[in-house]
Protein backbone atom coordinates (compact mmCIF):
# COMPACT_ATOMS: atom_id res chain seq x y z
CA UNK A 1 0.00 0.00 0.00
CA UNK A 2 1.17 3.16 -1.30
CA UNK A 3 1.50 6.45 1.18
CA UNK A 4 -0.72 9.27 0.97
CA UNK A 5 0.43 12.48 -0.64
CA UNK A 6 0.53 15.51 1.82
CA UNK A 7 -2.26 17.11 -0.18
CA UNK A 8 -4.43 14.06 0.07
CA UNK A 9 -3.65 14.04 3.81
CA UNK A 10 -4.34 17.48 4.07
CA UNK A 11 -7.75 16.81 1.81
CA UNK A 12 -8.56 13.71 4.57
CA UNK A 13 -8.07 16.24 7.43
CA UNK A 14 -10.04 19.23 5.85
CA UNK A 15 -12.74 16.63 5.16
CA UNK A 16 -12.96 15.18 8.52
CA UNK A 17 -13.17 18.66 9.98
CA UNK A 18 -15.65 19.86 7.55
CA UNK A 19 -18.06 16.61 8.84
CA UNK A 20 -17.95 17.62 12.54
CA UNK A 21 -20.56 18.51 14.13
CA UNK A 22 -21.04 22.58 14.53
CA UNK A 23 -21.09 22.34 17.96
CA UNK A 24 -17.55 20.69 18.01
CA UNK A 25 -16.05 22.75 15.35
CA UNK A 26 -17.48 26.09 17.73
CA UNK A 27 -15.56 24.31 20.73
CA UNK A 28 -12.53 23.83 18.64
CA UNK A 29 -11.47 27.50 18.32
CA UNK A 30 -8.06 28.17 17.41
CA UNK A 31 -7.42 24.72 17.74
CA UNK A 32 -4.27 24.08 14.73
CA UNK A 33 -4.40 20.63 13.26
CA UNK A 34 -1.39 20.39 10.87
CA UNK A 35 0.24 17.22 8.63
CA UNK A 36 3.96 16.38 9.45
CA UNK A 37 5.50 13.27 7.61
CA UNK A 38 6.47 11.19 10.77
CA UNK A 39 7.13 10.98 14.37
CA UNK A 40 10.26 9.43 15.46
CA UNK A 41 7.97 7.04 17.71
CA UNK A 42 5.70 6.36 14.76
CA UNK A 43 2.74 7.53 16.23
CA UNK A 44 -0.46 8.65 14.14
CA UNK A 45 -1.30 11.89 15.90
CA UNK A 46 -0.48 14.05 19.11
CA UNK A 47 -2.92 16.80 20.79
CA UNK A 48 -0.45 19.23 21.99
CA UNK A 49 -2.12 22.05 24.13
CA UNK A 50 1.35 23.21 25.54
CA UNK A 51 2.39 26.68 24.07
CA UNK A 52 0.99 29.47 22.61
CA UNK A 53 -1.51 27.59 20.07
CA UNK A 54 -2.96 24.45 20.73
CA UNK A 55 -2.44 22.02 18.23
CA UNK A 56 -3.41 18.49 16.46
CA UNK A 57 -0.44 17.29 14.55
CA UNK A 58 -1.59 14.06 12.02
CA UNK A 59 1.80 12.33 10.50
CA UNK A 60 1.42 11.33 7.00
CA UNK A 61 3.09 8.02 7.16
CA UNK A 62 1.48 6.17 10.13
CA UNK A 63 -1.93 7.07 9.00
CA UNK A 64 -2.07 5.49 5.44
CA UNK A 65 -5.74 5.94 4.28
CA UNK A 66 -7.88 8.61 4.52
CA UNK A 67 -9.92 6.85 7.50
CA UNK A 68 -7.20 6.08 9.17
CA UNK A 69 -6.54 9.87 9.45
CA UNK A 70 -10.00 10.90 9.77
CA UNK A 71 -9.90 8.20 12.37
CA UNK A 72 -7.02 10.00 14.04
CA UNK A 73 -8.15 13.67 14.05
CA UNK A 74 -11.27 12.53 15.62
CA UNK A 75 -9.30 10.88 18.14
CA UNK A 76 -7.08 13.82 18.92
CA UNK A 77 -9.83 15.53 19.01
CA UNK A 78 -10.90 13.83 21.95
CA UNK A 79 -8.28 14.54 23.59
CA UNK A 80 -8.35 18.18 23.50
CA UNK A 81 -12.02 17.44 25.21
CA UNK A 82 -10.31 15.73 28.10
CA UNK A 83 -10.83 12.48 26.80
CA UNK A 84 -8.39 9.65 28.16
CA UNK A 85 -7.68 6.77 25.87
CA UNK A 86 -10.99 4.26 27.16
CA UNK A 87 -13.15 7.00 26.60
CA UNK A 88 -11.87 7.16 22.92
CA UNK A 89 -11.64 3.71 22.59
CA UNK A 90 -14.92 3.29 23.58
CA UNK A 91 -16.23 5.78 20.68
CA UNK A 92 -14.46 3.83 18.64
CA UNK A 93 -11.87 6.00 17.96
CA UNK A 94 -9.11 4.22 19.45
Amino acid sequence: MSLLTVEETEAAVRQALDELPEWVSAELGNVAVIVEDRHPDGIMGIYDPVGGLPRIVIFREANPTTGEVKRTVLHEIGHHFGMNEQHIDRLGFG
